[in-house]
């Protein structure tokens, strides 16, 4: 809710596509992007209180899985973001991750945010708890970010959060959410 409180301010209308990943259903595979209102066609949930209050409903429905993967939630944004660039309007998505750790497609992410940096999209990484974020550190790529076949991503568009550091401190908190 913290985090979800500075950038709803940037929301002129507070409607908020809410996906998760690393999910399943009953018997099913695991999910890397799903709607977790379960309505695909329609996302949408209002204000940092929808948010919290469906994500409370789907940890009653969907079992967290691993391995974690950000490629399918990346892609699916930046489709969204393709569509609002194709359709020339003025506006600007912020894709907020919240995770807990290592990812298992690091070189898939790293391709996906290079080729991101296009388009109309900031990722606002907050790392949960106090597991090795090493990755995500990579992912920030203040100095830089490459993929695999040595592209360079034409902008830092990735910033992450350290959520543990700010020991409830919202006003730092705000500063390192918004830096980039």
């Amino acid at each position: 809710s913290s985090v979800g409180d500075i950038l709803i301010n940037y929301d002129s209308d507070k409607l908020v596509p809410v996906y998760g990943f690393g999910g399943t259903k009953g018997f099913k595979d695991v999910s890397h992007c799903f709607a977790l209102n379960e309505n695909e066609e329609n996302p949408e949930v209002y204000g940092v209180h929808g948010i919290i209050q469906i994500y409370q409903q789907a940890l009653q429905t969907f079992k967290l899985s691993g391995p974690t993967h950000f490629g399918s939630i990346i892609s699916k944004t930046m489709e969204e973001c393709q569509e609002i660039k194709n359709k020339g309007l003025n506006s600007y998505m912020i894709l907020l991750i919240l995770t807990d750790g290592v990812i298992h497609d690091m070189d898939i992410a790293k391709k996906l945010i290079v080729d991101s940096a296009r388009l109309p999209l900031s990722i606002i990484i907050v790392g949960i708890g106090s597991a090795n974020f090493s990755d995500m550190e990579v992912l920030d790529g203040d100095d830089g970010l490459w993929d695999n076949n040595g592209r360079k991503a034409e902008r830092d568009l990735v910033q992450f959060v350290p959520f543990n550091e700010f020991n409830g401190n919202p006003i730092k908190l705000a500063e390192c959410v918004l830096e980039e």
